[in-house]
């Protein structure tokens, strides 16, 4: 059985065994992805797509957007044509109310692009803020970010925060991370994510996941 399928598995047992808690999605990729996803992992509850952008759900089909990302689209679509007019940059594909920025030269230093991407803004005049990931700059409206969007999800679903379990990677998970009540990290995740959760894994990426999620089912049904 693949890990994916593994997840999907457990999170359609979440649906029976109150033990087994069920999955969303707190991401920095757009709604296409988060929605794909979803149906690869049987998940029904909203999930926070984008960065905090929107809140999306398959059943039924729709997705709503902050309404300062909103607000901020404008000064994205301004940016964005600076970027795309260079020849060394390009952007993710798909975004609705926030950019991706990936330099085309697959080995550059992200503080570098980081730093140039400031410099864009800057010289533009343009009010938004860069989230340095894990192979790309993520550049947000001031205000939206993965914890006002984690936040956003846990009051939408009527969950408190501390009732959460969460895992990321990225320096962008870092303050939702820190709100849930267990966290966990990837092998891979980067040194801040691993320095703020409750248990960073030895394995990478879902595999991670998958191990989070079995350890927080054996830890329910022992009442620990």
């Amino acid at each position: 059985m693949t890990v994916l399928a593994r997840l999907a598995e457990l999170n359609r047992l979440a649906r029976e065994d109150a033990s087994v808690p069920a999955l969303t999605l707190v991401t920095g990729r757009p709604h296409a992805y988060a929605d794909a996803l979803s149906q690869a992992l049987s998940i029904t509850l909203p999930m926070s797509f984008e960065n905090g952008v929107g809140l999306a759900t398959r059943h039924p089909y729709r997705f709503w957007l902050d309404p300062r990302a909103s607000e901020g689209r404008a000064t994205l679509r301004r940016f964005a044509e600076a970027v795309e007019a260079t020849e060394h940059l390009t952007l993710q594909p798909g975004k609705v109310a926030s950019l991706s920025v990936f330099p085309r030269q697959a080995d550059r230093d992200l503080g570098d692009l980081t730093t140039e991407l400031q410099g864009m803004l800057e010289r533009l005049e343009l009010d938004l803020d860069l989230d340095p990931s894990t192979d790309c700059v993520n550049v947000l409206v001031p205000g939206v970010t993965k914890q006002t969007g984690f936040a956003w999800l846990c009051n939408e679903m009527g969950v408190p925060p501390d009732r959460v379990a969460g895992i990321g990677d990225s320096v962008g998970d870092v303050a939702w991370l820190a709100d849930c009540g267990v966290s966990f990290a990837p092998a891979n995740a980067v040194d801040e994510v691993r320095a703020a959760v409750t248990r960073v894994s030895a394995l990478p990426d879902v595999q991670a996941v998958v191990e989070a999620y079995e350890r927080l089912i054996a830890a329910n049904r022992s009442g620990a």
